[in-house]
């Protein structure tokens, strides 16, 4: 994936996150704020990390070396999501339909940051 383009839908998913996170502040207080936030601070993570181990992954590609340690690594990332995931459900300091929202923002932007990119170099 393109730095560039991984940076562009970090910071857009980023700048998104605001009216949402203050949208849920308006409509279940402070517990919506923390869910949509930390929703979002997940999957834009997630992505970022995704990111960095798919270029990682396509230089041990075309070197021909592939280490057993990298499937392990790919399992380790949704290890790691999934129990941040269920950490943050569980102390209920957050509210989970503020979770789901926040984990929702990176699909549309990652679309129209992709349609971005295509449009300036078709």
């Amino acid at each position: 994936m393109d730095r560039d383009l991984v940076g562009r839908v970090t910071g857009a998913g980023a700048l998104a996150l605001i009216p949402i996170a203050g949208a849920a502040f308006y409509l279940a207080d402070v517990p919506g704020l923390l869910g949509v936030l930390a929703g979002g601070g997940l999957a834009l993570g997630n992505f970022g990390w995704l990111s960095t181990g798919s270029r990682r992954a396509l230089a041990l590609f075309s070197a021909r070396r592939v280490h057993p340690l990298w499937l392990l690594s790919l399992g380790l990332r949704h290890l790691v999501l999934f129990a941040a995931l269920g950490i943050l459900l569980w102390s209920g300091h957050v509210h989970p339909l503020g979770v789901l929202v926040g984990l929702s923002v990176l699909p549309p932007v990652l679309i129209a940051q992709g349609l971005r990119a295509v449009a300036r170099n078709p």
